[in-house]
Parts: C-alpha cells; sequence; structure tokens
C-alpha cells in the first residue's frame, strides 16, 4: 500500500552557487558523508549533490504531515547504479512509528536540472 509519494527538481545553479559560497559548512550540514564523497569525486558534483538535494525534498514531501527533518537524516548510498535511500535519527524512528516497509526513489540529472522521486509503502 502506497503511503505517500514525494517529488522535487533543483535548480543546479542554485547548489552550485551555495557551494561556492558556504563550501564545506554547507556540505556538512546538508549531506551525509558517503554523499560528499560520491559526489565529490566527479568531475562536476553539481549535478549530483542537485539531485540527492531533490532526494532530500521529495522524501520529506513524500511522508507529510509537515514534517522537519534534518537534511543529515535522509541520504542516498551506492557507488555504482542502483543507489539505496537511507535514515537516521529521528527521521528513521518516524518511519518505524509509521511502519513504513518500502522506500522507492529515483534521481535525475541533466545540464541545468536535477529531480527526485520516492514513493514510501507500507
Amino acid at each position: 500500500m502506497i503511503f505517500g509519494l514525494g517529488v522535487d527538481i533543483c535548480e543546479n545553479y542554485r547548489i552550485k552557487s551555495i557551494l561556492e559560497k558556504y563550501e564545506d559548512s554547507f556540505l556538512s550540514r546538508i549531506f551525509i558523508p558517503e554523499e560528499i564523497e560520491y559526489c565529490m569525486k566527479k568531475n562536476n558534483p553539481v549535478p549530483h549533490l542537485a539531485a540527492r538535494f531533490a532526494l532530500k525534498e521529495a522524501f520529506i514531501k513524500a511522508i507529510g504531515f509537515g514534517t522537519f527533518a534534518s537534511y543529515k537524516e535522509i541520504g542516498l548510498v551506492g557507488s555504482s547504479g542502483k543507489k539505496d535511500p537511507v535514515v537516521f535519527g529521528d527521521m528513521k524512528e518516524k518511519i518505524n512509528t509509521l511502519q513504513i516497509k518500502n522506500i522507492h526513489c529515483s534521481i535525475s540529472h541533466a545540464d541545468n536540472y536535477s529531480t527526485a522521486m520516492v514513493v514510501l509503502e507500507k
């Protein structure tokens, strides 16, 4: 049974300008270490970071209820091919309380935009 669906699109230039201005403080406030390591190895890390930012936003939309979450409580891990969403801290507790059994996600990025979709299944 589908519990929630979230979709988000991110303009890559916004992530690029924030990254240029705040660098490591931005990365460490928003992304988990595995995401930072994966993205920063890329020739152009911006679309990869933007897609993960969109994933965090889509996840929050999918869970609903005006939920506030630290972006670092939601991540995407995996080095190649299919990536797996992970949740930590209070968000993990909320997922367990709501009896969410599966988290499905998809990300995509291009030159100007990155997007993500999240489906939460009970």
